[in-house]
């Protein structure tokens, strides 16, 4: 069953549905709102003003970024297990041959 869950991001407020429980969805808008809160400490010092949405491409990218690289670790996890696996099965199978 869909939940909805509401954020507040930069005085905005966002709603979407989530089919996980709301801990995962709390979880998830907490990941998101450090990501806003550290795109923007990188701007703080700048004399240069950012808008809003820029903020939120910006995290948006991040976190695109994130999910490549750990999709990445992952592809390169599972093709590592595969091979490990298809030695060990090649052991087992010499060992009852």
């Amino acid at each position: 069953m869909d939940k909805t869950v509401t954020l507040q991001i930069l005085g905005r407020r966002f709603t979407f549905q989530t089919e996980s429980g709301m801990p995962d969805a709390k979880n998830v808008v907490a990941h998101f709102e450090d990501a806003v809160k550290k795109v923007q400490t990188q701007f703080a010092d700048d004399q240069v003003n950012v808008d809003k949405e820029t903020i939120l491409v910006l995290t948006g990218l991040n976190i695109a970024s994130e999910k490549y690289k750990l999709q990445k670790k992952c592809e390169y996890l599972i093709a590592r297990m595969t091979e490990k696996s298809a030695v060990v099965l090649n052991e087992l199978e010499k060992a009852t041959s």
